[in-house]
């Protein structure tokens, strides 16, 4: 059966505008098992300031999973690209992703990457180039660890490259390494793809991780998207990993994960016993 999780700051980020729940670490957990939700997708951006053991007691203590570890933030708060020109910078952002990796292999969770490959300037050939080779050093340094780094296809008003499934799929292919996988956001999908189902299916292989917003960026159920057709898919595809929220979080963290839970938690029940 698909699980549903949610996407939580870790509290080594700062930025208000992050679409993740913020709180006391074992309170939010408990307050999404208790709204019905199987795990939790970590936010980070300095994992040298988080303490592994401190969180594997609060999954255990709540009974929640860890899906995924994400690293948005190290782009939007520290400004850090693998595809950096300057090769200082670039070192430093594949540094930083790599301890990620290590902070990752911990909980044997796949890390997530959308904006940290980095803006394209005007010389995009040595910037891909420089993308590549900072990926190929990660996929080679998670590969022996057991993790999966899942590229996150981003619509082009987030980012100006790798916007669609298409271009991802492509630029995979340019790797022989097996941990190189795919995120399946339906919100980036919903805006670059001509149809969302094809475009899963097409990337169906390769995707090992699903976040859920509705066409308003907000809680599911509150837009256009029909979630039901979506669970229906994903069920026929046979996919019984994690979902995870990740929306705006107006008017409040609460409300989102609630009504998110209590939308999507019938849906799921109903259609995969069908």
């Amino acid at each position: 059966m698909i699980k549903l999780s949610y996407t939580y700051a870790t509290p080594d980020t700062a930025s208000e505008k992050m679409l993740a729940f913020r709180g006391p670490m074992e309170e939010t957990f408990s307050m999404l098992k208790a709204m019905g939700y199987d795990g939790v997708e970590l936010m980070v951006r300095d994992v040298r300031r988080l303490d592994p053991d401190e969180i594997q007691k609060c999954l255990a203590n709540t009974g929640l999973r860890l899906c995924a570890v994400s690293t948005g933030q190290l782009r939007a708060e520290d400004g850090l690209s693998l595809s950096e020109l300057d090769t200082s910078h670039r070192e430093k952002s594949v540094e930083r992703a790599r301890e990620v990796i290590d902070f990752a292999s911990e909980f044997k969770v796949q890390v997530n990457i959308g904006t940290l490959r980095g803006q394209m300037p005007d010389d995009r050939d040595l910037a891909t180039g420089y993308a590549k080779d900072s990926l190929s050093k990660l996929l080679d340094h998670a590969l022996p660890l057991g993790i999966d780094i899942a590229l996150e296809p981003q619509n082009r008003y987030t980012i100006n490259w790798l916007n669609n499934v298409e271009e991802v799929l492509n630029f995979c292919e340019e790797f022989t390494r097996p941990n190189l996988k795919l995120v399946f956001d339906v919100y980036h999908w919903l805006l670059e793809e001509p149809s969302v189902y094809a475009s899963l299916i097409k990337a169906w292989e390769r995707i090992t991780h699903i976040q859920f917003s509705d066409s308003n960026r907000a809680a599911p159920g509150t837009g256009q998207i029909n979630f039901p057709d979506l669970l229906r898919v994903l069920d026929a595809l046979g996919y019984e990993g994690f979902v995870s929220i990740e929306a705006l979080q107006k008017p409040s963290s609460k409300e989102v994960a609630g009504s998110s839970a209590s939308y999507l938690l019938p849906l799921i029940r109903q259609i995969t016993v069908l």
